[in-house]
Formats: C-alpha cells, sequence, structure tokens
C-alpha cells in the first residue's frame, strides 16, 4: 500500500490518531512563547500525568535544591517549555502504553532508544543550534511515530509483521523493504503523518532524514543533531553492528561537534545522567544494561579496540588467534593459564587451546561440536561473540577477578569477537583458497595480458620441473621446459592476438621428470582470453593426461562439486522422478526433497488447466508460472520449464510398461519481477519527488471526479498553483535547492488538503494542482488563500505563488476546467505573482 493512500485511510488514522490531550499539548510546545494557563489545563486532565510530571521536576534529572509541589512552582523555575517537553514526553509513553490493549509488544526496549536519542538530540543541538534544542528533543521523540503506530494497530502492514522489539533500530535493508512495501520509507512515512498534526515543515524534514548519517554534513544542523542523536541512541545501548561502530561514532561526534575527547566524555556523562532519570521516572527499568555501551568509558573502549586490531595482522589459523588472544589477556589481566575454544572458519566446529601453568599453549588435534568440547577448567566460560554468532569462548583458571576487571575483560572480548570475526571472514578465507589453489589436480596460471605469470599454483611447477616461483616470469619460456617448441611458438601467437579467445592441444612426449628419470607424458594444455577486476587477463591450465583412466572412481567425489555449482545459480533447478516426486533441489533450505512436485507447488490462475504431470512428458511443454507457499506465509513465485532427462525409460519389476524417464525442471525465480511491477504501479500514480498524484494521475482524476460531480450534483473546484521566483532558485542556488523547494512544496499542499476529498498534485515543472470536491466557490477560494499565505509564512519571499481557483460550472469539461484555472493563475502571475485570482 503506498504511503499516501495508507494515510489516506481513515479506518487506519483513526486507529494511530494522537489522543486529544497529546495534541493540545504539543500545539502548544510549537508556540515561540508556550500559554502556561493551557499547558496546566491540559496536564490537570490526566492527574496521574501531573504526578509524573512533578515526580520526574524532583528527580535527579534536574537537581533542584528545594522540592517542587506545584506545576505553577514548577514552570516558574525550569520554564514552561520544560515542563512541555516533560508532559509530551510522557503522554506519548501513556497513549503507545494503554492506547492499544489488544498489542502484544514490550515497548520498553525502544522507548529507552527514544528516550537517549531525545536527550541527546537536545543537548548535541545545544551546541549545534542553541535556538532549536527544544525542536531537536521532540523530533526525536517523534521520528519513528510511523513504525511505533503500524507496529499496534496495524502490525500486518509492517514489510515484516514477524518483526519483534526494538523497531526503531534500523536494520540492514529495511529502507530499501519499506519503500518497496509502501513506496517511501518509515521516516518519510513519520514526515507525512506529522505534517497532517500541524507540525512545521522543518521540524518534519529532520525527521525524514534522520537515517542519513551518509550526508550528515549537507543537512541544517537541527537535522544534523537528529541524525547523530539517533545513531548515538543504536550505539549506546548496544544495538550497533559490532563495538568498532561506537569507537567510529564517538570520533565522529568530536569531529561535528568540535569537541574535545573530554567535552565528548562529559556530554555523554551528563546525558546518561538524564536518561537515567527519565526512565525512573517513567517506571521503566535498563533493561539487559551489560550490553549497553553506556557503562564503559571510551578510553576503556578506544584501548580495547586498538588491541583487537592485531588480529587484522594475524597469519597463521587459529593457532596466531589463540597466542593474540593469551598476550592481550597475560598483559591486562595477568592471566597465567586459561583454556579457549575459537571457531573454525566455514565450520561448525571448535578447536581448544590451552595454556598450562609452565607457560606451554597446547592445541587439541581434532575439532569439537559445541557442547562436546573436552574442557578441564570449570570456572564460568566468557562468550566470544559477534553479530549474535557465537565464536568461542574463554575460562580462566583464576576466577578472583574483581568485577570492575572482570566487565572490562567481558568488554574487551566483544572487541575481539569483532575482530575475530573479519579474520574468518577475510585472512582464513584467503589461507584457505591459496590452500584448495595448490591442491587442485590441474597445473593453473593467471598471466596478464603479455603472457607473464601473476599467480601458478604448485601443481604447475611440479609439470613444468620449476624450482623457482613462475610469478613475473613470461609463460612461454617456462612451457620451453616440457612441452615441444612447436606448442610454445603456438602458444606465443596466442597470446600476441588478442582477439583470439582460446587455445588447446594434446602433446605425448617422453622426458626426463622432477627426478631425473625418463618417463612418457601426456598433457593437455588450453588458454583462455578473461576479463576480471583488474582488467583483461588468460588463464591457462594444464592437465595431465594420464589420469583419465581413473575418471570414473572420482565422479562421485565430483558430484558435490556439481550440486554446489548448480546450487550458485540464480534459477531454482530440481529433478522429478516419474512419480512426479522431486529427487534434487538446487536450494535445500526450501525441503523439497521426497515431496510430490504437483502439490508442493501451486499454479497461478492464468495456468491452473496445464498444471498436471503430463508436463514432465511432453514433448513441446509451455512455460507455467506456480507459487511455493513457505512456512511463515512467504510466497516464491517461479516460471518453470520442463525438460526429460536423457536415458532409457525404467521398468520396475512386476509392471507391464516402463515408467517415464526423470525430468529436469529449471524455475526462473520471478520475486524481483513482481517487486518491480509493484514499484511501477506506485511511480504510475506518485510523483517521485514530492510525492503527491502525478500529471497522468492528475487526469484521470480530474475526470473521474467532474463526472461524479455532474452526477450528484455536488460543487467541486479546481486550484492551479504555479511558483514564481522557481528559477531563480534553480540558477543561483542549484538544482538540489530547487528539488528542496519542490519538495517542501509538496508536504505544504498535503498539509493544507482535506483527506480523502481533496486531491494534491504535481502537474508538472513547478506547477501544482489541488481538485477539491464538495465546496462552493467560498471553500474554492479559502483553499488559494492558505496555499498563498502558507507558501508566504514558509519560503520568506524565497519563492511565492500565483494561484489561480475556479469552481466547475454547469457546462465544464475536464479541459475546460483546467483550461480556466491555468489562464487564472497566469492573470496572477502577469499581475507580478505572489497572488490569488478567483472566477
Amino acid at each position: 500500500m503506498p504511503g499516501n493512500l495508507l494515510l489516506n485511510s481513515p479506518h487506519l488514522l483513526q486507529k494511530i490518531s494522537l489522543s486529544p490531550v497529546m495534541l493540545r499539548l504539543m500545539q502548544e510546545a510549537l508556540k515561540p512563547e508556550p500559554d502556561f494557563a493551557v499547558m496546566a489545563e491540559t496536564i490537570r486532565l490526566d492527574p496521574a500525568l501531573a504526578t509524573t510530571v512533578l515526580n520526574l521536576v524532583n528527580s535527579a534529572f534536574y537537581g533542584l535544591p528545594q522540592k517542587v509541589t506545584d506545576l505553577h512552582r514548577a514552570a516558574l523555575v525550569l520554564g514552561s517549555r520544560e515542563i512541555l517537553k516533560m508532559a509530551v514526553s510522557m503522554t506519548l509513553h501513556k497513549d503507545l502504553e494503554n492506547g492499544f490493549p489488544e498489542c502484544h509488544y514490550d515497548f520498553y526496549p525502544d522507548w529507552r532508544l527514544i528516550v537517549w536519542s531525545s536527550i541527546a538530540a537536545e543537548l548535541i543541538a545545544a551546541r549545534l543550534c542553541p535556538e532549536r534544542a527544544d525542536q531537536a528533543y521532540l523530533c526525536c521523540l517523534l521520528k519513528d511515530v510511523s513504525l511505533l503506530f503500524l507496529r499496534c494497530a496495524a502490525q500486518d502492514l509492517l514489510p515484516e509483521p514477524d518483526q519483534g522489539d526494538r523497531i526503531t533500530v534500523l536494520a540492514n535493508g529495511q529502507l530499501e523493504r519499506e519503500a518497496e512495501a509502501w513506496g517511501l520509507h518509515h521516516a518519510a512515512l513519520s514526515q507525512l503523518l506529522l505534517a497532517r498534526w500541524g507540525i512545521p515543515l522543518e521540524m518534519c524534514e529532520s525527521i525524514r532524514f534522520h537515517h542519513d548519517v551518509d550526508g550528515l554534513t549537507g543537512h541544517p544542523p537541527l537535522t544534523q543533531a537528529v541524525v547523530l542523536a539517533t545513531q548515538w541512541s543504536e550505539m549506546e545501548l548496544g544495538h550497533a553492528e559490532g563495538p568498532y561502530n561506537v569507537v567510529r561514532f564517538e570520533g565522529l561526534l568530536r569531529s561535528v561537534l568540535g569537541m574535545t575527547e573530554r567535552e565528548v566524555d562529559s556530554l555523554r556523562a551528563e546525558c546518561l545522567r538524564r536518561f537515567r532519570s527519565m526512565l525512573q521516572a517513567l517506571g521503566i527499568g535498563e533493561g539487559d544494561a551489560d550490553c549497553a555501551y553506556y557503562q564503559h568509558s571510551v578510553k576503556a573502549m578506544q584501548g580495547y579496540c586498538f588491541l583487537s586490531m592485531d588480529l587484522l595482522t594475524a597469519t597463521g589459523g587459529l593457532l596466531s588467534v589463540a597466542q593474540i588472544l593469551g598476550k592481550h589477556i597475560r598483559l591486562n589481566w595477568d592471566a597465567r593459564s586459561w583454556e579457549a575454544a575459537l571457531k573454525s572458519p566455514h565450520r561448525e566446529t571448535f578447536r581448544l587451546f590451552r595454556l598450562t601453568a609452565d607457560g606451554r599453549l597446547e592445541r587439541s588435534e581434532e575439532r569439537h561440536p559445541w557442547g562436546k568440547i573436552p574442557w578441564t577448567l570449570r570456572s564460568p566460560g566468557l562468550e566470544i561473540e559477534s553479530g549474535g554468532q557465537r565464536l568461542g569462548e574463554l575460562r580462566l583458571g583464576e576466577a578472583n577477578l574483581p568485577a570492575e576487571e572482570l566487565e572490562n575483560l567481558r568488554l574487551y572480548l566483544r572487541f575481539f569477537g569483532q575482530g575475530f570475526e573479519h579474520y574468518c571472514a577475510r585472512q582464513a578465507v584467503l589461507e584457505e583458497k591459496a590452500l584448495a589453489f595448490d591442491k587442485i589436480p590441474i597445473g593453473v596460471a593467471r598471466l596478464d595480458c603479455t603472457g607473464h605469470v601473476v599467480a601458478a599454483n604448485g601443481k604447475l611447477a611440479e609439470y613444468l620441473n620449476l624450482t623457482e616461483s613462475a610469478n613475473g616470469r613470461a609463460f612461454g619460456e617456462l612451457l620451453a621446459n616440457r612441452l615441444p617448441v612447436e606448442t610454445v611458438a603456438e602458444f606465443d601467437a596466442f597470446a600476441a592476438d588478442s582477439a583470439r579467445a582460446q587455445f588447446g592441444k594434446i602433446d605425448y612426449l617422453l622426458g626426463p621428470g622432477p627426478d631425473g628419470a625418463v618417463r612418457d607424458s601426456a598433457f593437455y594444455f588450453s588458454a583462455h582470453r578473461q576479463e576480471d577486476a583488474s582488467g583483461p587477463c588468460i588463464l591457462a591450465l594444464l592437465e595431465d593426461l594420464r589420469g583419465l583412466s581413473e575418471v570414473e572412481v572420482r565422479t562421485l567425489s565430483r558430484k558435490n562439486f556439481l550440486e554446489r555449482l548448480i546450487s550458485s545459480m540464480h534459477e531454482l533447478v530440481l529433478t522429478v522422478d516419474g512419480r512426479s516426486l522431486v529427487t534434487f533441489c538446487s536450494r535445500q533450505d526450501l525441503g523439497l526433497v521426497g515431496k510430490p512436485f504437483f502439490t508442493a507447488f501451486q499454479p497461478t490462475e492464468s495456468c491452473v488447466e496445464a498444471w498436471s504431470p503430463c508436463l514432465l512428458t511432453a514433448e513441446c511443454p509451455n512455460h507455467v508460472e506456480a507459487v511455493l507457499h513457505r512456512d511463515g506465509g512467504e510466497e516464491l513465485a517461479f516460471e518453470f520449464s520442463f525438460a526429460p532427462l536423457g536415458g532409457p525409460a525404467r521398468v520396475q519389476p512386476g509392471q507391464g510398461g516402463a515408467n517415464p524417464r526423470e525430468c529436469l525442471v529449471v524455475g526462473r525465480d520471478l520475486t524481483h519481477i513482481r517487486r518491480l511491477e509493484a514499484k511501477l504501479k506506485v511511480r504510475a500514480m506518485l510523483d517521485g519527488l514530492t510525492g503527491l498524484y502525478n500529471h497522468y494521475q492528475f487526469h484521470t482524476t480530474l475526470e473521474r471526479e467532474v463526472t461524479r460531480a455532474r452526477r450528484t450534483g455536488r460543487g467541486m473546484g479546481l486550484v492551479f498553483c504555479d511558483l514564481d521566483k522557481f528559477k531563480n532558485v534553480n540558477d543561483e542556488k542549484g538544482h538540489l535547492a530547487g528539488d528542496q523547494v519542490l519538495r517542501r512544496m509538496g508536504t505544504l499542499l498535503l498539509h493544507v488538503v482535506r483527506q480523502g476529498m481533496d486531491f494534491p498534485c504535481r502537474y508538472g515543472g513547478d506547477e501544482f494542482a489541488v481538485i477539491v470536491t464538495e465546496v462552493d466557490a467560498g471553500r474554492v477560494s479559502a483553499i488559494g488563500q492558505r496555499v498563498l499565505d502558507d507558501v508566504r509564512e514558509q519560503f520568506a519571499g524565497m519563492v511565492s505563488v500565483s494561484v489561480g481557483a475556479t469552481l466547475m460550472r454547469e457546462k465544464d469539461t475536464p479541459q475546460s476546467l483546467l483550461g480556466r484555472a491555468d489562464r487564472l493563475a497566469y492573470r496572477a502571475k502577469s499581475a507580478g505573482g505572489d497572488a490569488l485570482v478567483m472566477e
């Protein structure tokens, strides 16, 4: 459901509306000078809210020397705006917690993130834009309101309905999945929702970009404060992707705010003090505080980060990793005996390392599954993990570490875990690839485009009787050690002719082997010209043909390789026997082997009649589309083609005829195509820049509403808007600034219109139109005047607007109504612009 249509659903809007108390408090909070009488009256409507506000006023959050017993005194001491922020925070918390009794959702993890980010935004804005610190607080309080309300009121509309708690933590690919489902991501959805509740445009823009860390420097100070505070909350509360990012973020904070390390520490301490006081006033615990990084100093985290960097240079397998671990805990915690289980890269097994009392590092020769590791130490284990993946465990022989030192050791192991994960993903893979490259039973060399060796494996050196490294040498000269002169000359000619794609030749020869003994040999030599990331290259292969007699013996061992090769294909590959049972599937996670093919997959409506086992035997079967329904509700769509496999049909004992042969079934994944179709539907309706209806949809809607108005006899009108001085913005400030003006104009029109009754559209370029229904001349004129007034207020003269407004007449067609509104706007522009002409 596109975002604009989602927000135009009256049923959904009713469910996700804020309470009247919250709306009144927000209206006061947005005023330049809040009215204390209105604020106090609103707060007193909820006695529990007044009590909670006074509890927070008297908490350590503010550290007042004397107890405050009434709201009037609190406002005198702290100011009306501070009291308003407290009331808005607590009312939103109450609306979410009590407004959806049927929603089984733990708000507290997300609310902790909201509280930290709101307090942090205010403190950061106090340095970047002091006059807007209160707005920064409200922006972070409301930035994820769309996600929170949808989670409670319409969970099925979320891209991942089964998502658990902490929905405000940005997951990888989340914004893209939301855009596919709604036509826009949750930040833009919050922006549109808040615009309808009267939040100023500048605050809405900050909310729209609150995850845009990459574009931080291009945003105004208020948006920078909101972006930094959003990231800071995820970092400090332990939801970042590894502790390295926490240290990096502290550096970013110092750079943007122009602060020293000590000043950032003070800012962090103040944020933590207020965070804990606010949670206490709201009756919320700190949750799993052990996972939170705010328990530790920035200096300690930096130190452990630098220590874990040693893993980036580790070469020598898990033994070198264990040696680094032992060195660190020996120097920092004086650990003289320990055991550590470390996960093997690419395997779910662990190797045990042990430092004995006499200082020897021992390694178990076997790898063990988790739960069957032969520990000798019985002390409590300290987990080594990263990103939720178990990577090992450390046990100390001395169990008398002070509590503070034990917490520091746990923090170090979090950094060590992420460093170990990087090691497994990079260095270990390189080592295994190098080992596998040397063990390939074929001589392999990668050459540059001139025929010089870039890399070669050990088997090639064996075949060519090489005693020194082949790297950097001309490959033709190396071939001359073993192959005939004619073959070397033919290869040199191939290397010199870039138009030839490949070369191959079989040579039989008699000559000395590596041991000096004379032996007969047969080699198949081939070379293939390729293009890779580093540019054009040549792949040379040298195979000893004397091993051909062993091919059949190795067939079964190669079966696994072929299966892995097929599983890497984008298509789904299956084999189906004569009984329609799946005998092979390239994707093991689907669990299809042994299941009836025509039961596991269900045909689409257009393919129901063709869906039968006859497809397995048809001479030229058509492509058939079918869907696989997975557990959890996920649907996978495929377009299948069928081809009988070779070989005779098999006769089963006791049966007169032969069963049909096995069939190869190849399914093309249509998921991407379906998503593309959904995107195209959204783009066909909405303007990508402003979120308004586009030019095509404008004409469709105008024709529909003219027909409806003529049938029902109810009035309708058209307001046509043409921006003045927009070309100057593009010429003087650039097209990005122009795009920003158009986006703000779109948000302004969404704020002006009535939901479900008026249709704001981008007609083209800097021209906009609003189709208004069930109106009279006075209402049409009022809407046009409001657009004019709001543009004056929001853009402060940077641009203005010429507005033409007209009511539909008895003999009007869509074209005549549009033409009249356009002419009226032109008259307004000809008179100097910044005017409304109504007729």
